[in-house]
């Protein structure tokens, strides 16, 4: 290889992404999430979605062991959950407002979407898996002003 981690990294975030929690719940029924930017549209029929989550650090085994997900994309003003769900802390959602979704993940009002979905097919790709999600539900909004990430920064559209 001629480059480093970091400059992969770098160059990986001259691609402008949506940004997202995906949340869950835990087997003791404790919501969980997390901020994720690894996320796509894969198939229309079926509808489906995909993320990823890296091993290490992102409740990747208790997503596993779930199977049930809401993905929430963030408008401007919530700026505050992607900050506070890319956290290491115990209680992510302590103080946050939520309601429960048709599959009891928990979403997020002023999303500009929440896809809610189950485990369709997941796949270890280095230190991350990719789960791909078929869609159950879909919810949108009127918003029009999407969170966006590029270079290590926030911008809106």
């Amino acid at each position: 290889m001629s480059f480093d981690a970091r400059e992969f990294r770098n160059a990986l975030g001259c691609f402008a992404t949506g940004i997202t929690v995906v949340t869950s719940r835990s087997a003791t029924g404790e919501p969980l999430g997390v901020t994720v930017n690894s996320f796509s549209s894969v198939s229309l029929d079926p509808p489906l979605v995909l993320f990823s989550l890296a091993h290490i650090g992102g409740h990747c085994q208790e997503f596993l062991a779930s199977g049930k997900f809401a993905v929430n994309i963030l408008s401007r003003e919530q700026r505050h959950l992607s900050d506070r769900f890319a956290m290491t802390r115990d209680n992510r959602f302590e103080g946050i407002d939520h309601d429960l979704g048709e599959n009891g993940s928990p979403v997020f009002g002023n999303s500009l979407a929440v896809f809610e979905c189950e485990t369709y097919a997941v796949h270890e790709a280095g230190d991350h898996a990719v789960f791909i999600c078929r869609v159950t539900n879909v919810a949108m909004a009127e918003k029009e002003e999407a969170l966006l990430f590029h270079k290590g920064q926030y911008h809106t559209l």
